[in-house]
């Protein structure tokens, strides 16, 4: 086949992309094809996704908030523009708590000083003795999962901040 294709065709095969063989768990672009014919995302492109929420939610950029949000609004509609093909969709909840940990540790870490993660607090309308959460000294990832945090930046609140999943919206 491959000798027929440079030949007839006139086209060079890479012999070490190209492969052969069943298509069960083949990868094909960033998608990956079951035996039953479904679409789904390759592992590596959940690996690769899971790279850049990483680095789009490093809090150590020098980026305004809304600068933050236009960089998170523009990867993920070209990410989920490409990868809404996928029909297997349950990988995706999991995938949503995880970037919004992201979001919530970014959050906390962009306000080096207690005083300041207190200040942020008070503007979500965190009141009372929860506001002791900006003291804390457990680290940012930790924090990002606490039950405070959570109900503060809950994912009504990311959503009109701008900071949403669009598969989210689609499949609801």
């Amino acid at each position: 086949m491959t000798a027929w294709i440079e030949r007839e065709l006139k086209l060079p095969v890479n012999r070490e992309k190209s492969g052969h063989g069943p298509g069960d768990g083949t990868a094909l672009l960033g998608f990956r094809l079951e035996t039953d014919g479904t679409i789904r995302l390759a592992p590596k492109s959940v690996e690769r996704f899971k790279t850049k929420v990483r680095a789009l939610w490093d809090a150590r950029q020098s980026v305004t908030s809304e600068q933050l949000r236009e960089q998170w609004r523009s990867y993920i509609r070209g990410w989920w523009g490409y990868f809404r093909l996928t029909e297997r969709r349950r990988d995706l909840p999991a995938l949503s708590g995880w970037t919004r940990r992201h979001m919530r540790k970014c959050f906390r870490l962009r306000r080096h000083h207690p005083r300041g993660r207190l200040n942020a607090l008070k503007r979500l309308g965190l009141r009372g003795s929860n506001l002791g959460m900006a003291y804390s000294g457990k680290g940012a990832w930790a924090m990002a999962r606490h039950r405070v945090l959570q109900s503060t930046l809950n994912n009504r609140t990311l959503e009109r901040y701008g900071f949403t999943l669009p598969w989210e919206t689609a499949t609801t």
